[in-house]
Formats: structure tokens, sequence, C-alpha cells
């Protein structure tokens, strides 16, 4: 087992002007803007070559640029309207995702209208930016209703949808969660449509169990291959307890598209689960399914309580399951970072290879409560990063550990760089201010020859690799430098992609906006410039 220890060597780097024999990130700037404000900003490169920049705001709606494979901006449009839906209503707006499907920016978007959740697909010209097309593919009831919430499982009342990342087939589900009513058929309260690279409707599904041994469902995650199956984790419970049974247990279940309804595997050993996330990607090189699983309430002294389930695509049988361990990496953090104890980060991300090995991105989530506001009142600390390359049957091979901390204004959930990958994104402070998610967490791009981990950071705690005991979280993003740390042959370097920061000037991204283009190694994200009190923005292409 490897696993290394930073020699903190400073390399200064310059924007697009770098010639090492060692593989340095290079660096391409677009023209300069103005710092953007309230909203949610995303980057997307196509495959064509272009680069989107996608920013949602309360008073402009969606403003769309778009940069041709020169880097050079070529052409501006917005979406201040929809006929059927309200671009400038952005607190009453949630994106499920953006995609590029059949070439085309796609967003799919839910939107609170009279008190009712209302489903969209918009589809840009890659291009222009123009608005091709606007699609209402569904609702749901009200979201006046009673919650029901069991043994910290929630039943889930939203949508959702997910794209295969080998093909442009997507699918997207209504959960129904409300409290079931006299009248209510419990076989048409969650519905899947899967669709087409053309969006069309191929195939459309119900879930339920037969034998009705649940009610309710959590939603977990759901994978698409191809036209072939849409798989859907899920945890079904009951609001009361039956007999002996369980009240909870995860579902991983099947949709053919030779039926209507989904096949099930329930999984015993996850009996009385509760707050589980997790993640499901298809393996089609084996015919199988990986589903990787975070039960916290199995997580104990010498047990992570992150499970890798394999299960066979065809019949969707267990497999093999197993809890991941990692001496490894807590021996890296013992080493490097001071712990006396485990590493205990929640995962965020799993970076899943074609030959089952897997990149598992963890990082310390810890909650607490502070203010008097209900707005302002939840927080939490996004800690030191846990990453450990893992073989198909679980076992560790390279770790890394690097102390980091920062505090987010709201609840950081699990899995939530998996989420962000895809933009997922709900306006939850109306405060500009505090809504400081999109510049949090961290990034890691892997190259053949080296791997590199980036985030923001204050530039008094970069001197000492951030082992300062009275260290302070990262709040306000102004104060924050952008550092990339560069792993290669057991060491690890420190760059400054942007310039030298100094106290009066500084670099900072928006980790939300990012995009990475693995095929061509290509990071680009929206990197704010600051001089006294002056910002500007620009666009950033870094090549890795």
């Amino acid at each position: 087992m490897n696993y290394f220890r930073p020699a903190f060597l400073l390399l200064l780097l310059c924007a697009g002007i770098i010639t090492l024999s060692a593989q340095v990130p290079i660096v391409t700037l677009g023209p300069s803007f103005e710092e953007p404000g309230d909203g949610w900003d995303k980057l997307m490169q196509l495959k064509n070559g272009n680069t989107v920049y996608l920013h949602f705001s309360k008073k402009e709606g969606i403003r769309i640029s778009v940069y041709n494979p020169q880097r050079e901006l070529v052409a501006m449009d917005s979406i201040v309207g929809g006929t059927q839906w309200n671009a400038a209503d952005l607190e009453s707006t949630e994106i499920d995702g953006i995609y590029e499907i059949n070439g085309q920016p796609v967003v799919f978007l839910q939107q609170i209208v009279k008190y009712t959740p209302v489903f969209f697909r918009l589809v840009l010209d890659p291009q222009t930016g123009k608005l091709l097309r606007e699609d209402k593919l569904g609702e749901l009831p009200t979201i006046q209703h009673r919650s029901v919430y069991v043994q910290e499982n929630l039943a889930s009342h939203d949508c959702f949808v997910e794209k295969d990342p080998h093909s442009d087939y997507y699918a997207v589900a209504f959960f129904s969660g409300a409290e079931i009513q006299r009248n209510d058929s419990i076989r048409e309260r969650i519905q899947v449509l899967h669709f087409s690279p053309e969006h069309e409707l191929i195939n459309k599904g119900w879930y339920y169990l037969p034998d009705t041994a649940y009610s309710y469902f959590s939603y977990i995650n759901m994978a698409v291959q191809g036209r072939e199956k849409v798989y859907l984790a899920t945890v079904g419970f009951n609001a009361k307890k039956k007999g002996t049974a369980p009240l909870s247990k995860v579902i991983f279940s099947m949709l053919s598209p030779d039926s209507a309804t989904f096949a099930h595997q329930v999984l015993d050993y996850t009996a009385n689960a509760g707050d589980v996330s997790g993640y499901v990607q298809p393996v089609p090189a084996t015919q199988e399914v990986r589903m990787l699983l975070y039960i916290p309430g199995r997580k104990t002294d010498g047990n992570s309580g992150i499970f890798m389930n394999t299960l066979l695509a065809g019949s969707g049988k267990l497999r093999k399951q197993v809890q991941l361990s990692f001496p490894e990496l807590s021996k890296n953090a013992q080493v490097n970072l001071g712990y006396k104890d485990d590493y205990k980060g929640a995962p965020q991300r799993l970076l899943l290879n074609e030959d089952g090995n897997s990149t598992l991105l963890m990082e310390n989530l810890t909650r607490f409560k502070q203010g008097n506001t209900q707005i302002n009142k939840l927080h939490t600390n996004l800690g030191d990063i846990g990453i450990a390359q893992l073989d198909s049957s679980g076992r560790e091979n390279t770790t890394l550990a690097v102390s980091k901390y920062q505090a987010i204004t709201g609840i950081c959930e699990p899995f939530y760089q998996q989420r962000r990958e895809k933009s997922e994104w709900i306006f939850r402070n109306k405060i500009a201010a505090i809504n400081t998610n999109t510049y949090l967490s961290y990034d890691y791009i892997a190259s053949p020859n080296a791997a590199f981990i980036v985030f923001n950071d204050y530039l008094q705690y970069l001197e000492t690799g951030g082992q300062e005991k009275a260290r302070k979280p990262l709040k306000y993003t102004a104060d924050a430098n952008f550092v990339c740390y560069r792993f290669y042959n057991g060491k690890m370097e420190r760059l400054f992609l942007f310039g030298t920061p100094e106290v009066t000037k500084g670099y900072y991204c928006m980790m939300g906006a990012a995009d990475y283009q693995a095929q061509n190694r290509v990071y680009a994200t929206v990197m704010i410039s600051r001089k006294g009190t002056e910002r500007k923005a620009c666009l950033a292409w870094v090549q890795f």
C-alpha cells in the first residue's frame, strides 16, 4: 500500500506561461466580466469544442454565453420568460440536472406553481444559446401535505433526473411522498419516464412492491443503461411497524423496456436502516451494477458505514456486499495530519472505472447550530479531504489525506459532489452574502502521471499546510485563494494557478460552476480576481 507524505515545495505559476518537464497545469483565461451576483452558475464543455456558461439569476432569468474552441465569446442570449414557467421566479425553482444530450445543452428544472411542483425540460442551441424548445414533463401533487418521516427516513416528494454517462438516454422519476389517503392507489404514487437521446418517451414504469411490504419510499439514486435498463435504489419503509418485520430496508429495482413495472431485490442486511444515501452506476464491461451506500447508523469504531454492493445487471441479484474500511487512509491522516483516531469522512463522490476499480472521494462533515433565525441557524463544517483508490474488491491501493476547513450555511449532505457535478441546485438563501455553497468543498482530477486536488482556502493557512490548531473555517470567499495540490512520485507540491496571492490581491473559483472534460483533461471554472476592493470574473480553462 502507498500513501503520500507531503513535502511542501512552493511553485508559483503564472497563467498560461508554464513549460516544465513535470506535468504542470496550463491556464487559459477568457475575457473579464462583472462578478456574478445572486443565483447559480454552471459551465458546460460541449463535444463540439464550445463552452456554454449558464447564469441563473432572480433579475435576469437565465443568461447564456457561448465560447468557441479558441475561448472567444461568440454568442449571448437570455431566457427571461417561458410559456409555461416563470424564469424570474428563481426562489421557487430547483435545478435537477444540466446535461449535454444529442449535442445540445439541456436543463431540467422544477418550479413550484400554486404549491404544485412542475417539471420542465429546456433545450438550448449549442452555437447561439437560444432556447429551442420547452417541455412540461409532469407534475406532483401539492406540497401542502403532511410529510411522512420515520426512523430518519423521509418519504420523497420530489422529481429526479439521471442520464447514462455512456449514451444520451436518460430517465425522470416522479416521487409522490404525501401521506397515503383512503382512496389513494399505492401503485400510482411513483412513476419513471425513460427517454431516448431525441427526447422521445420510450417507456413508462410504475414503482411499487407487489406484496405491499412497504408503502413509503425514500429516493437514494437512479441510473440509466442505454435503452436497456433503468436502475433505481430506494429505502422502503412504513409509518407503523408490521409484526416482526423491519421498519425499513434498502431496495434495488430495475425497469426493462418490455415492462411497465419494476423488478425488485430487497437487501436484507439493511434492515431498519435510516438516513441512507448512495450512488448507482452500471459496469457494462462486467455486466454488473455497483451501488455504494452510506448508512450513518452503521458507522461505529472500526466501521465506516460505507457499503459497496455488486449486483448482476440482468437479474438485479446481489452478488456480493462489502463494508469498506480505510486503514491506509487512516494511517495517512495520522502521519500527515496529526490524527489520533481513524479517518471518518463521509462519501462525496464515486469515480468508477470500466474494470471495476474506483476512486472514492470523502470529506469530514460536521453539522452544528448557530444563530437565531431559521435561514442562518443550521451550518456544516466541511473538513479534511480523504481520497482512496480502490481495487475491484474494495481494497485500498493509494490514498491521499489533505487538510481543509470550510463552513457552509445550511446542511451539506453526503454525495454533495456527485449532485453538484450534475448541477442539482436550489436557491436556499435569500441573502447573497451567505450563499457561498458554490465556492466550497473541493475537486479531484486524475491524470496518467499525477493527481490534483483543488479548493479555496485562506492564504495564512497555506504556508504551514493548514495544520495550525487555531485554524478558522473559510466562511467569506472574498478573502479566499484558489490552491492546487499536485501529487506525483510520492510528493505533494502546492501550485498557485493564477499567480501569487497577496494580502490585497488574490484569486478564488466557483467550484459549483466547474466542468471537467476527462477525455481532454480540461477543467473549466469561473475565476474571481480581487485587487483591493475591485473584483472581476472570467472563465478559466485549466489543462491538466
